[in-house]
């Protein structure tokens, strides 16, 4: 049987565009994470752990406060990281995705891959 981090997981897999998915500890180590891609996930949770921690320091230089969303765009998709406690949920998409799709899934999603981790 599926945990249900799994679940909410692939959830936000059904999202249109999404091509992956990590929940990613602060230390960079992937908890879980789904993909229709081969994807290195390991080099992934390393690079969303340093980018979501270089984003939060530039939020705390300018008294922005406590970071919710990361996104970046590229040519051929775009990446959000939300930060979820002590974990950072990770989503990546291919050029079809509606970004606003995306991030109401995330919100939406969130507060249940928060309780699957308690």
């Amino acid at each position: 049987m599926e945990s249900n981090l799994v679940q909410v997981l692939r959830q936000l897999m059904k999202v249109k565009g999404v091509t992956a998915v990590a929940l990613v500890g602060r230390d960079g180590f992937v908890i879980e994470s789904t993909s229709n891609n081969d994807v290195d996930m390991d080099a992934l949770g390393a690079m969303v752990a340093t980018a979501v921690g270089t984003a939060e320091s530039l939020g705390e230089e300018f008294g922005l406060g406590a970071m919710d969303q990361y996104l970046s765009e590229y040519a051929n998709g775009k990446v959000i990281m939300a930060t979820a406690v002590d974990y950072i949920l990770a989503i990546f998409t291919d050029e079809s995705a509606i970004i606003g799709g995306v991030r109401f899934a995330v919100k939406k999603h969130l507060p249940e891959v928060i309780k699957a981790c308690q």
